[in-house]
């Protein structure tokens, strides 16, 4: 697996571009990193929020000020994001191999693969506009009676 260098900056394109090139041949390795950018860039929108909520006093009120807020900012947000101290990037990693384990498990049209018994034991049938499932009666089929 080729690693990203995720200490430049969250938000430059190349390594992003980078990052999006590795995670077409090697999926499961960049999936912690993919999670990293992200709670890099979601910590710093949420600082970037929190310093406009905040009252100016017009001391320190000029475009460079502000220049260099929003990088200390961006730095700010990758440090804290690879110390995973917020959690994001580790919930965002779970929820995605969740994902990527449902779609393995589903066809082409988003439901549950059956076994192969199932499956012939089911027909779709298209009539007058309406759906139906035909299910048709298989030799290990069981019976619950009460």
């Amino acid at each position: 697996m080729t690693t990203v260098n995720t200490s430049t900056s969250a938000l430059d394109f190349a390594q992003i571009a980078q990052l999006k090139s590795n995670a077409q041949t090697d999926q499961e390795g960049s999936l912690n990193e993919v999670a990293q950018q992200f709670e890099s860039i979601f910590i710093n929108m949420m600082l970037q929020s929190m310093r406009k909520a905040t009252e100016r006093s017009g001391l320190m009120d000029s475009d460079a000020a502000q220049t260099y807020e929003s990088m200390f900012d961006q730095e700010l947000a990758l440090h804290l994001s690879e110390q995973g101290g917020f959690g994001v990037a580790e919930a965002l990693e779970r929820q995605m191999q969740m994902n990527q384990s449902r779609k393995r498990s589903m066809n082409a049209h988003g439901l549950p693969l059956e076994p192969e018994a199932n499956a012939a034991a089911k027909q779709l049938h298209f009539e007058a506009g309406t759906y139906a499932i035909e299910r048709k009666q298989t030799a290990n089929a069981r019976t619950i009676e009460r």
